[in-house]
């Protein structure tokens, strides 16, 4: 009987130093800090008692147990708001942090090119023929009147299919590279016949053509300007030319032989919308020179561009 109590004296003594243990384990602590990278976030935690850490980055992506977890988030046109909680759970307990972080807009620079100089990248686009239109407006501060539109394959009736073969490798070091997959480029017919370039004539009446063979330039770069005021030199009426002003717009300015779409007397664009897959711009193009006006844009394409392989 004593041998019993005695054990039993142990076992309780046991179970009271084993609560008292418990008692005496502090919770655990917490803190982290967010170096943002653009979409990429690189978590740093700093934590006492720990045994499991659980992060939810706030954009419903799947709980992460890691101690020092890189997240990437989707960057949108505007800087975006989310709330990061970390819970550490430990032998004492379990706390939770929460911290806001805002991932910045993604840039054009980004858009264009699919990098930026502190992570390079490039990014190739072409004409689409699948685009919904190709439309054809006069180079007026409005763009209107509209002078032709036309299904957004229409280059391929006029015999200048290989138009949708050539790309432009926009990369984020600031440099173009212009590839003639189709052994030339898509240009305009008069800018053609002034320069004395070979080209597939007239298209159907059009005042573009296909200048072929084509060389890339050697050096072109580009540059994006947001939010400008561009004035051109336009004679839409194909008699007078004005400066006609397009303000607070994008455009694509270009050096070194540079250019976007098509190869003509003016190279720099406006740039209508923007996206990881698709660009619309607008290109000015001299189809019929007026008289004492040659070179300068009477009309004003709108070309869908899409990303190439």
């Amino acid at each position: 009987m004593k041998k019993i109590f005695k054990l039993a004296s142990l076992f309780s003594l046991g179970l009271i130093l084993l609560i008292a243990c418990k008692k005496e384990t502090p919770a655990p602590t917490a803190s982290f800090t967010a170096t943002i990278d653009g979409g990429i976030v690189t978590f740093t935690a700093v934590v006492t008692n720990d045994s499991k850490y659980e992060w939810d980055f706030g954009d419903g992506s799947y709980i992460n147990t890691l101690h020092a977890p890189v997240h990437t988030y989707v960057q949108v046109a505007v800087p975006v708001d989310f709330v990061v909680s970390l819970t550490i759970k430990g032998p004492g307990g379990e706390v939770t942090v929460k911290n806001t972080i805002t991932i910045p807009a993604k840039t054009k620079m980004e858009y264009l090119t699919g990098g930026k100089p502190a992570a390079p990248s490039s990014k190739k686009w072409r004409i689409s023929i699948s685009a919904p239109a190709f439309v054809i407006d006069f180079a007026t501060a409005t763009f209107t009147p509209n002078y032709k539109t036309y299904p957004g394959g229409i280059l391929t009736a006029v015999g200048l299919s290989a138009v949708y073969g050539d790309t432009f490798e926009f990369k984020s070091d600031g440099t173009l590279t212009i590839h003639p997959n189709g052994g030339g480029i898509f240009a305009g017919y008069i800018y053609c016949a002034l320069n004395g370039i070979a080209n597939a004539g007239n298209a159907g009446g059009s005042g573009l053509t296909y200048a072929m063979p084509f060389t890339t330039p050697a050096g072109a770069t580009f540059q994006i300007n947001e939010g400008k005021n561009f004035t051109i030199t336009t004679a839409p009426d194909r008699v007078n030319a004005a400066a006609v002003t397009y303000s607070n717009v994008m455009t694509l300015s270009f050096t070194n032989g540079g250019f976007l779409g098509i190869l003509d007397s003016t190279s720099e664009c406006i740039i209508e919308q923007l996206t990881d897959t698709q660009m619309v711009a607008r290109l000015f193009v001299s189809a019929v020179p007026p008289p004492g006006q040659v070179g300068k844009p009477n009309f004003a394409l709108r070309l869908y561009f899409e990303v190439a392989p």
